[in-house]
């Protein structure tokens, strides 16, 4: 019996226990000779053989067919290590048996049951927890039911997952559980450090598990070098800033590797420090992660690596030059730093729509809504000739623009499409939600033209480096607000501009007609009718002009203190750490192994230098100041002010509908000329109806986003943007605090014209 015991322990088949039974509990009906203390004492015996059995069975099948090579390291260590272990005490038993030791056998060579079963209490609970380790990496019943083999990994567990469940488990107050939990974690988290390593120190992706990987290629791009970070299965250990500069170092070899392909000479001789020279100060920064690895010590050997290639490598790859001209090119052009391009682009957008609505009213089959809907190729035409406006400016000055031609080769003008994700704070997929200001979701890209369209640019290699797809998302939104702002704000200016609106059109008669009495009694009629006209319009004049001033303040605002203000603060930190001095370097074909060492081994002593990353970290500060300062983050006040620009547009048009009606009654009253198919009597009845109906709702409009104002202004006291976390390493970049709503406000005094209001 003894023998069968110690054979079911080791995961053999035995009589005593049922070999079909899963559970392998004892059968009592076969022996009815034992006690009922001799059959409880079997039947935890019985518990523990097929914990092992199925625990040894189910890692076994878990190292041979998980996706992921952290389970597949923490299923061979439970089979290595603990199962082994277990096995050795099973053959320690066995040889007390043998050798008759005391311990075990008692008189007359007799071993209790008892003292039998106590040697292997302490492994049941073991057994357990190991037993739920194997499920948690992959449920049982997916492993009976075939859902594993056929590729479904749903229920699967990641690498991240169990690392993250072995450092909750190690919190016990069991020593052995702790002990068990400790040494998978380790074994999990030095699987992890293979994974990492690939990646830090050559940029490529691991050969097997890729899957598991927390950084995976980018789909959508075409050109083999776009990656993103899957946060799902980013371990809790690694922070959030850490795993981007991870993600900047992978891509950065990427693209040295790239460049050194595509380019005619080495890279060596345009480098300061090969990729080979600096790799034994990374390994050296690598090997100094110890487990369990600690988000500190993970973060400065990540940033020291980070510097190390930014200072020695990527200054030729991406010189602040070029991260300057592309920030020149977003300043001037998609916050609309130059003022020339929004004025040439509104012009060319509404000579296109105008074009195109004269040509659906004058064609005889256009009679559905798609036949004023522009096409791709002319939008991009009203962006070619933006170009052709400001270029022939820039040949005034006789000077180069390089922006401009920059700007021209990388920036396009395309429709905007719905089914895209909405426009957010970069790294948005699973920040923090008080990492960034949320951007919402009102969006303002359906008013230049008859379609939405949005400004986005092309990134080219080596600039992905710091810029990505949600910063120009954010940019995009950015300029169809600022766009949107000053559109409704030349609109309403261009109406001062027509002269038969506002005064009498054309002129009244000399003195030869006005003297005889039909010229009197002509000039007479037209007064008084320019008279009514006038008393009829002077509110909605006077809303334009209020609508106007407060377009003129916002934008003063908007434009002038944040935008300005914050882009001046950005570009000067840049500058003024660029000029600080670096120690001179020794040329990479004269350096031998000790100067190399020390010079990779000084480069986190140096001065503050901008790397790529840094630089990215900052423009992400600066972007969300600018959303936070251009009141984009309020959900409220962005809805108001998107209805306000819906109805300046509705004012507009009712303005210019009216003129017309009014030319072509002055045209049958004064000359007799009539169109029988026209009713213009009833139609300046009802357009001038709609008018006062659309003065009322501007007025509403501005009132609202005044209000809105002031509770913004008593919400943000004390607060401000929340900028991006940086390393510790790096020169944090403090964005630059403008004045609150407080100072738009000054300048919006309506309590005079509500007074009026009133009076009236």
């Amino acid at each position: 019996m003894l023998h069968e015991i110690l054979l079911s322990l080791s995961g053999h088949p035995s009589v005593l226990f049922g070999a079909q039974d899963p559970a392998r509990h004892l059968k009592p009906d076969s022996f009815p000779l034992l006690s009922p203390p001799e059959v409880q004492l079997l039947s935890s015996v019985g518990h523990l053989s097929s914990l092992h059995i199925r625990t040894r069975n189910h890692a076994s099948n878990i190292a041979a067919s998980h996706p992921s090579a952290i389970c597949r390291a923490v299923a061979t260590a439970i089979t290595a290590h603990h199962l082994e272990n277990f096995q050795r005490k099973i053959q320690e038993v066995e040889g007390q048996i043998l050798m008759q030791d005391s311990t075990t056998v008692g008189a007359y060579n007799i071993v209790p049951l008892a003292g039998l079963v106590a040697e292997f209490s302490g492994w049941t609970k073991l057994m357990e927890w190991l037993w739920s380790i194997a499920c948690f990496m992959l449920p049982s019943d997916a492993s009976r039911m075939g859902k594993f083999s056929q590729g479904s990994d749903g229920d699967v567990a990641s690498g991240a997952a169990i690392m993250d469940k072995l450092r909750t488990e190690a919190q016990t107050g069991y020593p052995d559980i702790e002990n068990a939990a400790v040494y998978l974690g380790k074994v999990a988290e030095a699987s992890w450090l293979r994974q990492l390593s690939g990646w830090v120190l050559y940029g490529r992706l691991p050969p097997f598990g890729t899957s598991d990987f927390f950084i995976q290629p980018e789909p959508e791009e075409s050109d083999g070098y776009g990656f993103i970070i899957i946060h799902k299965l980013l371990p809790n250990f690694v922070t959030r800033q850490t795993a981007s500069s991870i993600l900047f170092i992978g891509k950065s070899l990427n693209q040295i590797r790239s460049f050194d392909k595509t380019s005619k000479t080495s890279t060596r001789s345009i480098t300061s420090a090969s990729e080979l020279e600096l790799l034994p100060f990374h390994i050296k920064k690598l090997s100094g992660i110890s487990s369990p690895i600690s988000s500190a010590t993970l973060s400065e050997a990540i940033a020291s690596i980070r510097l190390s290639l930014s200072r020695n490598m990527l200054q030729h790859l991406l010189p602040i030059e070029k991260i300057l001209d592309i920030l020149m090119v977003l300043y001037e052009f998609f916050l609309l730093g130059r003022g020339e391009f929004p004025m040439a682009l509104i012009s060319e957008a509404d000579k296109q729509v105008r074009s195109r609505h004269q040509q659906y009213g004058q064609s005889q089959h256009g009679r559905v809504v798609q036949g004023i809907l522009l096409k791709e190729g002319e939008v991009a035409s009203v962006l070619a000739r933006s170009w052709l406006i400001l270029s022939s400016l820039s040949q005034e000055d006789t000077r180069t623009d390089d922006s401009l031609d920059l700007a021209t080769k990388i920036i396009h003008l395309m429709p905007y499409s719905s089914s895209n994700s909405r426009p957010g704070t970069p790294g948005r997929a699973k920040e923090s939600i008080s990492s960034f200001p949320k951007i919402t979701n009102v969006v303002f890209h359906d008013f230049l033209f008859s379609i939405p369209t949005h400004l986005t640019m092309d990134v080219r290699s080596s600039l992905d480096l710091f810029i990505t797809n949600a910063d120009l998302d954010t940019y995009s939104a950015i300029n169809a607000y600022l766009l949107t702002l000053r559109r409704a704000h030349l609109h309403l200016t261009q109406l001062w501009r027509q002269s038969s609106i506002r005064r009498e059109h054309p002129a009244p008669p000399g003195p030869l007609f006005s003297s005889s009495t039909h010229g009197r009694a002509l000039l007479k009629r037209r007064r008084q009718r320019l008279d009514i006209r006038s008393r009829d319009m002077r509110k909605v004049w006077a809303t334009c002009s209020a609508a106007v001033f407060f377009l003129a303040e916002s934008e003063a605002y908007f434009q002038g203190e944040v935008i300005q203000g914050s882009w001046k603060a950005f570009r000067d930190w840049i500058l003024d750490q660029e000029q600080q001095s670096i120690p001179e370097e020794i040329p990479s074909h004269e350096r031998t192994a000790g100067d190399s060492e020390k010079f990779t081994a000084s480069a986190s002593t140096q001065a503050p230098h901008h790397d790529p990353e840094t630089i990215a970290s900052a423009h992400r500060s600066f972007l969300a100041t600018i959303a936070f300062y251009l009141l984009l983050t309020d959900r409220t006040f962005t809805k108001v002010i998107r209805e306000f620009f819906r109805h300046v547009d509705e004012l507009v048009a009712l303005i210019s509908r009216l003129q017309t009606i009014q030319q072509n009654l002055d045209l049958e009253e004064d000359e007799g000329v009539e169109d029988s198919l026209a009713n213009y009597n009833q139609e300046e009845k009802e357009v001038s109806l709609s008018l006062d109906r659309a003065r009322k709702r501007l007025d509403s409009d501005m009132k609202a986003l005044i209000a809105r104002l002031r509770a913004i202004d008593a919400e943000r006291i004390g607060l401000g943007p929340i900028s991006s976390s940086q390393s510790s390493e790096s020169p944090t970049f403090e964005p630059l605090r403008v004045g609150g709503v407080d100072r738009l406000l000054m300048k919006l005094d309506w309590a005079e014209l509500e007074e009026d209001e009133e009076d009236d």
